[in-house]
């Protein structure tokens, strides 16, 4: 039969020797006992320093949020005033001199005025120009636009092809439209667009029959 206790026999130098009876049992409660302590609380400071962990990447996350919005704000902020504040040299542009003579021997119509810069500063313009000539009466509308380029109902779609110009204080223009074809156009307009492709003039006027 098993014994339920320990003998432990203490020897010392002086003195008698000495027997303790030690139960097992406690002992072995008191050592599991030890054993679940020590794995709760390493499972406990594990959960704690993890949780420590997420909280800093969740702050550093939260952070980088913070600041793209904020910088999305910023950008939508700009974008309003410039789409609020249009440039002040855009409109400072004016046609003047405008003149249309028919060729008669070479056939078609020559086309001449100036731009002009009206900026107050003085500060130069640049843009391009496109010259559309219709006849919008007949059954079918015909249409002829120097540059060429393509154009929708009478209208440049393509303001980048136009004839490019940059204006200290005038700027003189010329241009003809050859009417060995046969077509009979009734009215001229100016397209002015700005760098952008945005257009700022527009300008119409009939041509004459001779």
């Amino acid at each position: 039969m098993k014994s339920s206790y320990w003998l432990l026999i203490i020897i010392r130098s002086w003195g008698r020797v000495r027997t303790l009876r030690v139960e097992k049992r406690p002992l072995i409660i008191l050592g599991l006992g030890g054993i679940f302590f020590a794995g709760s609380l390493a499972f406990f400071a594990h959960e704690y320093f993890t949780f420590l962990q997420e909280r800093s990447d969740l702050m550093s996350r939260m952070q980088q949020l913070t600041h793209r919005i904020a910088a999305l704000e910023k950008n939508l902020q700009k974008a309003v005033m410039e789409k609020a504040s249009p440039k002040t040299t855009l409109p400072f542009i004016a046609i003047a001199g405008l003149k249309i003579s028919r060729r008669a021997k070479r056939g078609g119509f020559s086309v001449s005025f100036q731009l002009i810069n009206q900026n107050p500063q003085n500060h130069p313009v640049s843009g391009t120009l496109a010259l559309v000539a219709q006849n919008d009466r007949l059954r079918i509308p015909i249409y002829r636009v120097i540059p060429e380029m393509h154009l929708n109902k009478g209208i440049p779609q393509q303001p980048e092809k136009g004839k490019k110009f940059e204006i200290e204080k005038q700027k003189f223009i010329e241009a003809f439209f050859d009417g060995s074809s046969g077509e009979a156009f009734k009215t001229l307009t100016l397209f002015v667009y700005s760098p952008e492709g945005k257009i700022i003039l527009e300008k119409s006027t009939a041509i004459p029959e001779k």
